[in-house]
């Protein structure tokens, strides 16, 4: 049996429970998912403030499961502290961000990120940059809290609206969705798309890593050490 851990970088549990939900038809006989947050750190990551408080207890949370774990699935599209965290373990770590802008780029000419707030769009081109990127053709926003996003409907009418922008306005192929808070939307933003004639794919980042990080543990692949070799030995006090 082999056990994917998603880490929530975040501590609203109640997160938890719907990110479960969301990912439960991917349990299989040989995959166990088992899904956890930080135990200090920010109930929602909506900026670059968010992501740097998070940061060292999502790496704090990866030392205490790396024994028991196969893969870790970072759960942000701003793949928070996923570098340093592969730093302090073997385990394949991946983040949703990198993975489905890297698979979007493989589905069609180009593609647009659709996201929760407007003040993300540098964060999200930021992570296009460090992946080499030229494929990101603009990053739209519904304006909407992540705390909010549970609101399944408003949440699938805001992407609707803007991924329409995005594909009318800014020549968008493919769309990504730009939070894991949007997990379960995809084939209902794609199905909106799909009656307008719009027929193009639609990516959920948590689930596609998910299923990144399955194709991981089967084919035996972890970060390279060459890039991410252990942090040195010294006196690092901060984090309780």
């Amino acid at each position: 049996m082999k056990v994917i851990y998603v880490i929530n970088p975040l501590t609203d549990k109640g997160f938890e429970q719907m990110t479960m939900r969301e990912i439960e038809p991917l349990v299989t006989a040989d995959v166990q998912l088992r899904v956890v947050s930080i135990d200090k750190g920010p109930a929602s990551i909506e900026c670059r403030y968010d992501e740097v408080i998070a940061a060292p207890y999502l790496v704090k949370k990866v030392e205490e499961i790396a024994d028991k774990a196969d893969a870790i699935v970072v759960n942000c599209f701003g793949d928070v502290g996923v570098e340093a965290a592969r730093e302090v373990t073997r385990v394949p770590v991946i983040g949703p961000g990198s993975t489905s802008m890297a698979l979007a780029q493989l589905l069609g000419h180009n593609f647009s990120v659709v996201t929760v707030l407007s003040r993300l769009a540098p964060l999200i081109e930021k992570i296009a940059l460090e992946l080499g990127t030229t494929k990101l053709k603009s990053v739209r926003a519904v304006n909407m809290p992540v705390l909010e996003l549970e609101d399944r409907k408003k949440t699938v009418k805001g992407l609707t609206q803007e991924s329409i922008k995005a594909i009318e306005e800014d020549g968008a192929q493919v769309i990504v969705l730009g939070c894991t808070g949007m997990a379960g939307s995809a084939d209902q933003l794609k199905n909106e798309l799909t009656v307008r004639g719009y027929d193009l794919p639609v990516l959920d980042p948590l689930i596609v890593t998910l299923r990144l990080a399955r194709v991981l543990i089967e084919e035996g692949l972890t970060p390279s050490r060459l890039t991410y070799p252990p942090p040195p030995e010294k006196e690092r006090t901060g984090i309780d």
